[in-house]
């Protein structure tokens, strides 16, 4: 008798081995590349093979997003199978997401076959043929840091794991395997090995001559200032927070893929870089791929800059012209780390200046946080603002929930106590992200209330008939609330900014950017069998979201909420 816990077949050895490097999850759309895999899964109370759980997404952009939101709360990389080329080409926006953000994944895909006859897997429908291509890595390639196409059985177990090790390397991002139809449904024999044996390479620290040029620079600095794009190491942010306290160094979070620090901690200054960088004579920028505008007249060319991060240059960017005079080129940790330990030394004499900092900012964020209230207090109308519903949101939430904003809410009148529970989109912009990412999150925690904030062609984008099957299938009770203003706003206010006179500024519909008709999208989740509402006038906001959250907490079912807002 076989051994139950040997694998028989490449699928079954591939998926054995990324399960025990941490693999929880296959996010898959099927295709007819897929039987070898399918039968790995349905295999598994007779094969006895601990296995990841598959997960079916009828979306790739939705599994994509749901790895890279799993990724977010667990800190493992997880996979994503899609169907060949086809396939493939629905994920990219999604991969290109990861890529930006720096979020590790698995992405593979099957291959058309390679032959035409006489192996299990050979092709055996007409798609087989149209589906060939002579370079498929190619359409992923410019997104991810390796692929590789699978080409014998033996390599399988290796691949993954040098796979995985290469994707949570630093700077961290997706890989690209591609797997052959033929090869995948190759028998193994004997007991492979399944230890890891290449592991990540992390990022160390800087080195020492530019920790003392940091230093340096910080010691003489009268208005120096923090912009962090993403929560410093593995402390959740303590690290930052402390230095900026110590020292009253503003933290802003210019376009933050995720919260740097709390927004109760007295230096967080939000994520306005005009108000803090016009007067900056230093700035320490972490991890930060746009610290600021380039073309804002506030862009500040004769501050030094202080760039930390495992990659300080961007050098996967071919154009990007922000000055860098130092560079702590390592771990964001280690960095702050070091700059601690190095000011600690002259903190005496730091003392009047540090003291005069602390007494000015305190003052500048109680009015900066005091505008925005006013502003959010101000719009519960009909339509009602974003900033409203964002406020909203913040009073109804405890401090262990978790925020996915895309195109939606206005984090600058919401509170989140703790670094890395308001998550952003990265700067690559590919839309549809919000939502999938939502979902990926919630499946680590069903307990915790998980909120996706969506613009409503965000919604459009992330294939919401896709998103509601699966939150429903896998009971992932997040709540969507879906800023409804029937526009591309981002799209509208660009065209505003380079013609603010012009002819579409003066038109009744500005063209290519109106998306009325407006759906009903409460109808839509209610189709699937969400609870889900439509709100108009922003009096009845916050009953409207006590309901939601009651839905989710009492019946445990996801929630939407449809909401007007001005363009």
């Amino acid at each position: 008798m076989a051994d139950p816990s040997i694998p028989e077949s490449t699928a079954e050895l591939l998926l054995q081995r990324m399960k025990s490097l941490g693999v929880d999850y296959v996010f898959g759309n099927a295709g007819t590349d897929f039987p070898s895999l399918i039968e790995a899964f349905a295999r598994v109370p007779e094969s006895g093979l601990d296995l990841p759980q598959p997960v079916l997404v009828a979306h790739e952009t939705v599994a994509v997003g749901m790895a890279h939101g799993y990724y977010l709360a667990s800190g493992r990389a997880q996979t994503v199978m899609a169907h060949v080329n086809v396939g493939l080409a629905n994920a990219l926006m999604g991969v290109l997401n990861a890529a930006t953000d720096n979020v590790p994944l698995l992405m593979c895909s099957g291959r058309t076959p390679l032959t035409e006859r006489g192996r299990p897997g050979s092709r055996s429908r007409p798609i087989h043929w149209g589906q060939e291509m002579r370079d498929q890595s190619a359409m992923v390639r410019e997104a991810v840091k390796w692929d590789y196409e699978l080409r014998y059985p033996e390599q399988a177990a290796l691949i993954v794991q040098r796979a995985l090790a290469i994707a949570d390397s630093d700077p961290m991002g997706p890989v690209y395997l591609s797997l052959p139809r033929e090869v995948v449904a190759e028998p193994v024999s004997g007991a492979l090995p399944l230890e890891t044996r290449q592991q990540p390479v992390k990022a160390g620290t800087p080195h020492p001559e530019a920790v003392a040029a940091a230093v340096k620079l910080l010691r003489s600095a009268a208005n120096p200032v923090i912009v962090a794009q993403r929560p410093v190491g593995s402390d959740d942010g303590r690290a930052l927070a402390a230095f900026a306290e110590r020292f009253a160094i503003p933290v802003v979070d210019f376009w933050a893929s995720r919260n740097v620090i709390g927004t109760d901690h007295p230096l967080f200054a939000g994520g306005d870089a005009a108000t803090w960088l016009t007067d900056a004579d230093v700035i320490v920028t972490v991890e930060a791929l746009v610290p600021w505008l380039i073309d804002q007249e506030n862009a500040p060319w004769d501050a030094r800059i202080i760039a930390i991060g495992p990659d300080p240059l961007f050098s996967r960017t071919p154009l990007r012209s922000f000055p860098v005079d130092v560079a702590l080129g390592g771990s964001g940790e280690l960095a702050i780390d070091a700059l601690n330990r190095g000011l600690i030394e002259f903190e005496d004499s730091l003392h009047a200046i540090v003291s005069e900092r602390r007494a000015r900012c305190a003052r500048l964020i109680e009015e900066q946080r005091a505008a925005a209230l006013a502003r959010a207090q101000g719009g519960n109308g009909s339509p009602m603002s974003s900033a409203w519903v964002s406020l909203c949101l913040s009073q109804a939430k405890d401090a262990n929930a978790v925020v996915f904003n895309e195109l939606g809410c206005d984090p600058s009148v919401m509170d989140f106590a703790r670094p890395a529970t308001l998550f952003s989109t990265s700067f690559s912009g590919g839309l549809g992200w919000g939502l999938p990412a939502a979902l990926g999150y919630q499946l680590t925690d069903r307990e915790r209330l998980v909120i996706a904030c969506v613009g409503d062609g965000s919604y459009i984008f992330a294939n919401p008939v896709a998103c509601h099957q699966v939150s429903m299938a896998e009971r992932l009770p997040v709540l969507t609330v879906v800023f409804n203003n029937g526009t591309w706003g981002a799209v509208r206010r660009a065209t505003l900014a380079m013609y603010p006179h012009g002819a579409a500024a003066r038109s009744n519909a500005m063209p290519l950017t109106q998306l009325s008709p407006s759906p009903d999208y409460a109808a839509v989740a209610r189709a699937h069998g969400l609870w889900a509402e439509q709100v108009r006038d922003g009096t009845a906001l916050p009953d409207a979201i006590e309901r939601a959250i009651s839905a989710i907490r009492n019946d445990a079912v996801p929630a939407l909420l449809d909401v007007s807002v001005a363009v």
